[in-house]
């Protein structure tokens, strides 16, 4: 009797070691399992900042669709000398695109060649159109103010050319009002008009010349 209890104890030791080992076992084949997870959890979270590049360059071919938008009406624009409508694209895509350098280079380009228009006319003495262009700039110069450290000129500086422009056609104008050239007096004064329609002395010209210009011709 004391034989089969002792087999039965030493039955049941055997069994629980049995267990015991089991155990163990089906943890160590549970720890790669953890560890082949835990590798493919870090695989993902190192190939997350390498989207950045991607994003960056996806980021880069947009602006630069951008800046291709932009330029192409842009330049017909100023090809056709429209200035007031290349700054509403320019100025319009810039305001979607400030971060987009590309963009702003060409912007900046075109305002410097616009103004190079502005001071070739000027120096022709065609300060009609050279006051035209820098009235366009100087209304359009708020537009600037995010790159305006970038262009060779200010506000005070187009407020100068266009008063010699102004001054310069109302000069112009009595000029030929006095050698009796009606019509291109009247010419240059609505000229200056158009750049400075508040002028009451220069309406008040036009109105005395056009009267003079029609009693000529009703006596011919």
């Amino acid at each position: 009797m004391a034989d089969f209890r002792k087999s039965k104890w030493l039955l049941l030791v055997f069994i629980l070691l049995f267990i015991v080992q089991s155990c163990a076992g089906m943890k160590n084949w549970l720890s790669p399992q953890r560890s082949v997870h835990a590798s493919a959890q870090a695989k993902h979270s190192s190939q997350a900042p390498g989207q950045a590049p991607d994003q960056a360059k996806h980021s880069s071919q947009v602006s630069g669709q951008a800046s291709a938008q932009a330029a192409t009406p842009a330049r017909q624009y100023m090809n056709v000398g429209e200035y007031q409508n290349a700054i509403d694209d320019y100025s319009a895509e810039y305001r979607s695109h400030p971060q987009d350098q590309t963009l702003v280079k060409e912007y900046v380009k075109s305002l410097e060649d616009i103004k190079a228009v502005a001071d070739k006319a000027s120096d022709k003495e065609d300060f009609a159109s050279a006051g035209r262009i820098y009235n366009v700039l100087l209304k359009n110069y708020s537009h600037f103010k995010g790159f305006v450290q970038m262009l060779s000129f200010n506000r005070a500086h187009l407020n100068k050319k266009l008063s010699h422009c102004k001054k310069s056609l109302s000069t112009q104008g009595f000029q030929e009002y006095r050698k009796g050239n009606l019509r291109e007096a009247i010419v240059l004064w609505q000229s200056l008009l158009t750049i400075d329609p508040n002028n009451a002395d220069i309406k008040a010209a036009v109105r005395t010349a056009t009267l003079q210009q029609k009693n000529l011709q009703e006596k011919n």
